[in-house]
């Protein structure tokens, strides 16, 4: 099974689908030379493969980023405490996605936003009761907190701009990591 930080670092280009060291290290905290380390190494188990604008995963990549998933979290997956947890998040992603196209048709309305940031605001307290099952999602909290801050700060790109760390590109990839967590699939409908 993979190290903590070797997961976390293949977690990161799983989620992103490519990704490179410094976006890696944005958002694992690693530092940049380490995560350049683990990616050689991942090259050479042929988990990734490096391209120039970042490194994609390979089907042993992906396999060994779901192994880590379904043996790390196999007991959280059953809690009902947990399972409750995602039910309430299902119910504030409904507002999230809401608030996400009412804030793209209305371009950008500042009160629509508020309703947007407030919704990342309770998903970054929520997963706060997750931290100690999942201590890694500390850092969602964090990216929340610098992406809202950004767009306190006027910088409205972070709000959903799919070449940044959004606030809407930071929620999707939570929601693909509780999933993964959870062992469920995505709902495509």
């Amino acid at each position: 099974m993979l190290s903590d930080d070797e997961f976390a670092v293949l977690n990161a280009i799983y989620l992103k689908k490519m990704a490179t060291a410094a976006t890696i290290s944005e958002m694992t905290s690693q530092p940049t030379d380490q995560v350049g380390q683990q990616l050689a190494q991942a090259q050479q188990n042929e988990q990734l493969i490096a391209l120039p604008d970042g490194a994609m995963l390979l089907p042993p990549g992906t396999q060994a980023v779901l192994d880590y998933y379904h043996q790390r979290y196999a007991s959280i997956r059953v809690e009902p405490r947990t399972l409750q947890w995602y039910e309430a998040f299902e119910t504030l992603n409904g507002r999230f996605i809401a608030a996400v196209t009412d804030w793209q048709r209305s371009e950008g309305d500042e009160r629509v936003e508020r309703k947007l940031l407030q919704c990342a605001e309770r998903l970054a307290k929520d997963i706060g009761s997750l931290v100690p099952r999942v201590p890694r999602y500390t850092e969602y909290v964090r990216r929340f907190e610098r992406s809202m801050d950004r767009v306190d700060q006027g910088q409205r790109d972070y709000v959903c701009k799919p070449t940044l760390d959004s606030v809407h590109n930071i929620w999707f990839e939570f929601h693909e990591d509780i999933l993964a967590v959870l062992g469920r699939p995505r709902d495509t409908t």
